[in-house]
């Protein structure tokens, strides 16, 4: 049975190694992470959404052309008393003029004008267009930032789950070589039968953890890939070493330090914002009644006498008082949003600062336990030339080392990490 397990865990092992292989020999280019996170940004379909969304919104915030609403009409008599077309072109919602020709039934021809004011008819009013598009570029912006940080994060997971299946091959042939030293020295009589399985056991075990860090990095792979999804070459991530992880959070750490006591701007708290706006322009242009009152003249030749009229109705419906009511009482809701959305924003800035301190002292931890590896390799070595110490715990304190720098570096772009989600939190960062 163990040997049957062995057998299917080598078996997974050699495949996704394959899969892995056919990777690298695909058309692929390798790129920093701050290559790849700029790369999000201009590739990534979620922003490319974003731009159409924007785009759209300022087609309707510069409104279509008054000739769109042109009409051209045609009449004529029964029994047969003439005949006459017209264009009617609105100037602004308020003013109309009209323009056409006219023939009676002798074939007589004449031309004919028309102006017609409307005054209490309102102008075109933006503030649901404006809101949109302000809303439009508000939410691309944020998602161009998440976008960027996403993608520098999941090229470090790439880095990290990299890491961790070197240090698990590593370990596998590490522990292969101490299987098959007991079986050598079960043939000299040296170790038990029960020795060897247990060392078998042991293969096995981390033969499996191999099989287990192969898909996670083919998972974090693909991950990475899908951010620039449909895309015609394949992206890997140019190595990075701890110190240059460091150096990218201690940048990062000084962005962090000019907001630290800045106010929260976060997307939510600006959208409610600008939907408070357009309620508030909504309804200062809302007047209290708005009746219909129509300036009507017209004329036609020969002989061009102009004709006057004046339609004026009154409804109960034009009396706008409920509307204005209403919109004052969004307005007092929207206001309380706001003050909610503000006080949230502000605990949610003391987590995020509390975070960040713990994930530094973590780092802290993580690079006191790196140290302690380097010295004890250092004294190991030292003991090996003196021949108090084995090439395999030689090799196994190599293994403890490697392991404590990829703690080190998970730690460093865990700090990385949440350093940048605090940024997210200022819009204007």
């Amino acid at each position: 049975m163990v040997r049957k397990r062995t057998a299917i865990v080598l078996a997974a092992v050699a495949f996704i190694t394959v899969c892995i292989h056919a990777q690298d020999q695909a058309d692929t280019v390798r790129l920093s992470i701050g290559q790849i996170a700029e790369l999000a940004q201009s590739r990534n379909l979620e922003i490319l959404k974003a731009g159409l969304i924007v785009e759209r919104a300022r087609d309707d915030l510069q409104g279509e052309p008054e000739l769109i609403d042109s009409t051209v009409s045609v009449q004529s008599g029964y029994p047969y008393a003439g005949v006459g077309s017209e264009l009617s072109l609105p100037l602004v919602p308020q003013i109309t003029v009209g323009a056409g020709f006219v023939m009676d039934r002798y074939w007589q021809t004449g031309e004919s004008f028309s102006l017609s004011i409307e005054p209490f008819e309102p102008r075109r009013h933006t503030y649901s267009e404006e809101k949109a598009l302000k809303l439009a570029l508000a939410g691309e912006h944020y998602l161009e930032r998440a976008i960027y940080l996403d993608a520098e994060q999941a090229a470090l997971d790439l880095l990290i789950r990299d890491m961790d299946r070197q240090l698990a091959r590593s370990a596998a042939e590490l522990e292969q070589r101490r299987y098959e030293l007991a079986r050598k020295r079960q043939e000299l009589g040296e170790a038990s039968f029960q020795d060897v399985q247990d060392r078998l056991l042991d293969l096995l075990e981390v033969q499996e953890k191999l099989y287990d860090t192969e898909q996670r990095y083919l998972s974090d792979w693909k991950s990475l890939q899908m951010l620039f999804a449909p895309s015609e070459r394949l992206i890997a991530v140019t190595p990075l070493s701890v110190d240059e992880l460091l150096g990218l959070s201690a940048a990062r750490a000084g962005e962090v330090e000019r907001y630290r006591d800045a106010q929260p701007l976060t997307k939510r708290l600006q959208d409610l914002r600008l939907e408070l706006a357009a309620l508030q322009a909504e309804r200062e242009v809302t007047p209290a009644w708005r009746p219909d009152l129509d300036l009507t003249v017209a004329a036609a030749s020969p002989t061009f006498s102009p004709v006057f009229g004046l339609t004026f109705s009154f409804s109960p419906n034009q009396l706008k008082r409920d509307e204005r009511e209403d919109l004052a009482e969004d307005i007092e809701v929207k206001r309380m949003e706001i003050a909610a959305e503000r006080y949230a924003a502000g605990l949610q800035k003391m987590l995020e600062q509390q975070s960040i301190a713990i994930v530094e002292q973590a780092l802290l931890t993580a690079r006191t336990q790196r140290e302690r590896d380097r010295i004890a390799l250092r004294e190991a070595e030292l003991l090996f030339q003196q021949g108090k110490r084995t090439t395999l715990e030689l090799e196994q304190l190599r293994l403890n080392l490697r392991r404590s720098e990829i703690l080190t570096f998970q730690a460093a772009s865990e700090v990385y990490r949440v350093m940048g989600e605090y940024l997210l939190l200022f819009l204007d960062a």
